[in-house]
């Protein structure tokens, strides 16, 4: 088990790393978590609704 004290260097692809900065980006973002609790919620409650008539609707 690694203590506080240890360091490592890690080494991860670009791509991944620039994926959790996005990632903390979103969860810092007090709009963007509003608006996914929200969308959780109206899936929660059955408010969906099937792709294809969304798409009839645009």
């Amino acid at each position: 088990m690694t203590t506080a004290k240890q360091s490592r260097l890690v080494s991860i692809p670009k791509s991944d790393l620039d994926s959790l900065y996005a990632t903390i980006e979103a969860l810092e973002n007090e709009y963007v978590m509003d608006q996914l609790e929200r969308s959780e919620k109206d899936i929660q409650n059955g408010k969906v609704r099937n792709v294809r008539e969304f798409m009839k609707e645009l």
